[in-house]
């Protein structure tokens, strides 16, 4: 198979605006060669020529397929909410098609269900099997970190040599707030780094069977209906009256990841800022009133009849469930443009209800980057992949939405939109995790969405009215392993049927507790406020 080396620099058509929150620009959409177009290089760097090192590997791989008859192959891992999607070889040879001629390699995509992804990851790392870039959502940066799995970004010179997109598209601090002792292991998807917490999403199709208006609501800053628990309530207690065949909520282990403004400090909530804002006091959030809250609030939703029996069990994704049609409502977190995405992921119509506040945590931007495997065959081959991954639109429009004229068409106006005789149902490509992609702002956006949506949600991260104290603290928990560990199988025992409201509060809560305390919670927590200090006095935070 012989490819002619391509030109160096593709061409560009780009937004004005450099996103100042988010680190990226949000380009202009195009109909050049059914994708927007972006300054990328053949080595994945932005705006400009890429550099020696990083010209020369494309160069060598190319004749070594030409001399082979094969190019070299990079597997990227992440999931979605369905499993692999039936399109994915097509995607993956158009993927390919593309990284021959700009980077002298094939780029597979490998998408796993989110319900078995951790497992099947930690199989795949543990085992050899081939992984070489992988987000670390739902396996967890700093414990794989701590498993061995991934590789420094910066070992000999590769972040310097081979990054330069990176470097251009992602904020310094943002890079930082990823050192785990003071070493690069991944870079963060530019995202809502902020998020509204408290985002109850129901379908517009069962308000409109209970005659429901939303229009009696104030909107918020985001354009959302603004609602309080009591409205909320009232809500699901009149879905369940007249769609008694349905589960009213979709309900998931996010109570205090996207329900509240509690900061789970090196991400996990072993030890919290309660008040994240003001104060840098390490705190038990499951002993906190917050907590308690929360617990009592499911517990009232499961002796109501609202969830499924089965929700202990059934890992399947809230908005999987929704879009099953067997389940009306479902909680998460949202951001400008959301409406757009959690109706995509659910199928039909959704109306987002507001009943948070924005937040941002100390681990936000670090709460799961992209990284290499240690084991990579070609780090310098997954690391060109990864800063292509930041700035070649080719790419991450084929990873975002797949091909145009099999499932999107573009409009008018520069978004897109389903291909003709396309739906979310049918789709043979939709992932629909926009906000795990490394940088979705290089490629086209949804339609319903402003084309300066990536340029709002810098605004968005920027405006956020509870920053943590704490943004960009990271804790190496290595010397905390063991009780990490017990910690995790103690909440692991006891705390899912206190979250899903499957046992009364306050005996749950006490059982909790006890499990904790005992698997060594007081001495985890102190490790992380004493880590905590130093990092404050180092940095002149009070």
């Amino acid at each position: 198979m012989k490819k002619k080396i391509a030109s160096l620099l593709l061409s560009m058509t780009t937004m004005a605006m450099v996103l100042s929150g988010c680190g990226s620009s949000a380009p202009e959409a195009t109909t050049d060669g059914g994708s927007q177009t972006a300054a990328v290089s053949d080595s994945g760097s932005a705006g400009g020529a890429a550099s020696d090192k990083a010209a020369q590997a494309i160069a060598d791989r190319k004749a070594e397929a030409e001399k082979s008859g094969e190019y070299k192959k990079v597997v990227i891992s992440f999931f979605d909410w369905t499993g692999r999607p039936a399109g994915l070889d097509r995607i993956n040879e158009a993927l390919s098609e593309h990284t021959r001629e700009t980077l002298g390699l094939d780029v597979e995509l490998q998408i796993i269900d989110s319900a078995a992804y951790g497992d099947d990851m930690k199989l795949m790392l543990s085992s050899g099997e081939q992984v070489d870039i992988f987000s670390t959502c739902i396996l967890g940066y700093n414990p794989s970190i701590n498993n061995g799995y991934i590789l420094d970004l910066e070992e000999n010179g590769m972040f310097d040599d081979y990054c330069n997109g990176i470097k251009e598209k992602v904020r310094s601090d943002y890079l930082d707030a990823c050192r785990v002792g003071g070493v690069l292991y991944g870079t963060p998807p530019i995202k809502d780094y902020a998020i509204e917490t408290c985002a109850v999403c129901i379908g517009q199709e069962y308000l409109d069977g209970i005659g429901y208006d939303v229009s009696k609501l104030p909107t918020g800053d985001l354009g959302y209906p603004k609602a309080t628990w009591d409205d909320i309530n009232d809500i699901y207690a009149q879905l369940h009256e007249k769609f008694p065949d349905k589960y009213v909520m979709a309900i998931q282990d996010n109570e205090l990841t996207q329900g509240s403004s509690v900061d789970n400090i090196a991400g996990d909530y072993f030890g919290t800022l309660l008040d994240p804002q003001n104060s840098l006091k390490i705190e038990d959030v499951y002993s906190s009133d917050i907590f308690k809250e929360w617990v009592q609030r499911a517990y009232d939703w499961n002796q109501a009849g609202y969830l499924s029996q089965d929700a202990l069990t059934d890992k399947t994704g809230a908005s999987a469930k929704v879009k099953s049609g067997s389940y009306m409502a479902m909680m998460a977190c949202c951001k400008p443009g959301y409406k757009t995405q959690i109706s995509g992921e659910c199928g039909r119509d959704m109306v987002v209800f507001d009943v948070g506040e924005s937040f941002m945590s100390s681990s936000s931007v670090s709460s799961f980057p992209w990284c290499i495997n240690q084991n990579t065959e070609d780090p310098v081959a997954a690391i060109q992949v990864l800063d292509a991954l930041y700035t070649d639109s080719v790419i991450e429009g084929l990873m975002c939405w797949g091909q145009e004229g099999k499932e999107y068409k573009v409009n008018a106006d520069g978004t897109i939109t389903y291909a003709d005789g396309v739906d979310a149902n049918n789709s043979e490509y939709y992932p629909n995790v926009l906000w795990l992609m490394p940088n979705p702002y290089v490629t086209y956006v949804w339609e319903g969405d402003p084309l300066d949506l990536g340029v709002q949600m810098a605004a968005f991260n920027d405006n956020c009215t509870c920053k943590s104290k704490a943004l960009g603290f990271t804790w190496d928990n290595t010397d905390y392993a063991a009780e990490y560990t017990a910690l995790k199988n103690a909440y692991d025992e006891f705390g899912p049927k206190v979250v899903y409201g499957f046992v009364e509060p306050e005996q749950g809560i006490a059982e909790l507790e006890e499990a904790l305390k005992a698997a060594g919670l007081e001495t985890y927590m102190q490790g992380k406020q004493e880590a905590l200090d130093a990092w404050a006095k180092e940095n002149g935070i009070q």
